[in-house]
């Protein structure tokens, strides 16, 4: 069989099996799935459990904190937008009747908590190049979209005390 095809997971070929076997010789380490020792295992499936053995490079040093930290004023934003666009909407419908219709700041509200969810879309895709940038400039970024919230919600509040 050629060692160059895939086997049946994604993305691993065949002769990983072998480097995962001479990795454990003479090492002890659990089985991911049920904990038995793989201490000196002959093939790269667990023998008690049968689950598939891949080796992984991972960091220990990845930390996501500040990424969620940066992300949560723009979950909160996005869901509080989706609630708020009923009532919205209601008054759009009345205000097309003759009403007074949506007052701007709250249109203007959930619009910017759209965009901010939006922004959370992308911090997601983009989180592998958040994750590369050191933690003060993370930091940085957290802070500033908190910054940008607090601002934007207190213009909101004063813009809706002006407008009554």
């Amino acid at each position: 069989m050629n060692a160059e095809k895939e086997s049946a997971t994604p993305g691993l070929h065949l002769d990983s099996g072998r480097e995962v076997v001479a990795f454990l010789q003479g090492r002890s380490a659990p089985c991911p799935r049920c904990a038995y020792d793989l201490r000196d295992i002959k093939t790269a499936t667990c023998p008690e459990c049968g689950e598939p053995l891949v080796l992984k490079i991972g960091s220990p040093q990845a930390r996501f904190g500040w990424l969620v930290l940066a992300m949560a004023p723009g979950c909160f934003s996005g869901v509080a937008a989706l609630f708020v666009m009923i009532p919205v909407f209601m008054t759009i419908r009345e205000g097309l009747r003759g009403g007074s219709g949506a007052p701007w700041p709250v249109m203007a509200a959930d619009a910017f908590g759209f965009l901010s969810a939006a922004g959370v879309a992308l911090m997601y895709r983009h989180r592998h190049r958040f994750m590369a940038w050191t933690a003060r400039r993370q930091a940085v970024f957290a802070l500033t979209v908190w910054g940008v919230h607090v601002l934007a919600f207190g213009l909101f509040l004063l813009a809706m005390w002006l407008a009554a």
